[in-house]
């Protein structure tokens, strides 16, 4: 559980997720092992297939987007290669959409503090506190990887989904809003690099070892979980993107129609 206060976020009275009634199931530590084992196979065919963090900040970004994507149209950008079967797909889309509802409910809820039950809580791995538990032979043979900071591929992935519907994500015409969908991104922009500081803090409290995450980038971290719900909240209160609709010129009176039939302008359409 990660501890970090900020002022209370209002829940918003409508939501693009406003028939997921019922509370969904969270996903027990096993769900998300089958689900990384699915990426894993998906993997070993196409390098480029992420890990589950990658696919949460990817998942995060989708539900604040403008626009509700479908899957058929997301899930070709998250996973470039088809899935073994009908029945590996069915279950990993099953988890995925449990996930989602779960996501969708805490974005939408009304939070004082990333503690509370209620709140955003990222499937994150520290992955430099498991490369130090690991066995010396283990951790020289990894030497030549490099290690993901904290959130960096939660980030990266959450950006990566912004990147794909650019027209989405575009500044609204609003200033106000503008400014807050701007910083909002920059928050999260400011995880997808490595945390180069010293490292001071555990950033989960049920955690052993020494610690692997800086003071700057928790704060950073925890800035950025605020501004997703920030955009969740300003998205939904602008509603979707409106399309400029241009009206044709209108010919002059003595001008040839623009409908085509050789008739002047005030003899036919304009008469």
């Amino acid at each position: 559980m990660l501890a970090m206060n900020q002022e209370s976020i209002p829940a918003t009275s409508e939501t693009q997720d406003a028939l997921l009634l019922k509370a969904p199931e969270p996903l027990s530590a096993d769900e998300f092992a089958e689900l990384n084992a699915i990426l894993s196979y998906l993997r070993a065919r196409d390098a480029a297939i992420p890990v589950w963090e990658f696919c949460e900040g990817f998942m995060a970004a989708l539900i604040c987007c403008r626009r509700q994507i479908a899957p058929e149209e997301y899930l070709p950008v998250l996973l470039t290669t088809p899935f073994a079967n009908a029945v590996q797909q069915q279950h990993f889309m099953s988890l995925w959409t449990r996930r989602w509802q779960q996501v969708s409910q805490a974005l939408d809820s009304k939070i004082t503090a990333l503690d509370d039950a209620a709140a955003y809580q990222p499937e994150l791995l520290d992955a430099r506190a498991e490369h130090a538990a690991l066995p010396e032979a283990e951790r020289v043979a990894l030497a030549a990887n490099p290690i993901p900071s904290f959130a960096q591929r939660w980030a990266q992935g959450f950006m990566a989904a912004v990147a794909a519907w650019p027209e989405e994500w575009a500044g609204p015409r609003n200033k106000e809003a503008l400014k807050w969908r701007t910083a909002a991104l920059e928050f999260v922009t400011a995880l997808t690099p490595d945390d180069t500081d010293s490292p001071e803090l555990r950033p989960f409290t049920d955690e052993t070892g020494p610690p692997t995450v800086s003071s700057q980038r928790m704060k950073a971290f925890g800035d950025a979980i605020w501004a997703v719900y920030n955009i969740r909240e300003m998205w939904l209160k602008l509603g979707p993107r409106i399309e400029t609709v241009l009206k044709p010129a209108t010919p002059g009176r003595n001008e040839p129609c623009a409908c085509g039939s050789g008739k002047k302008y005030k003899k036919c359409c304009g008469a």
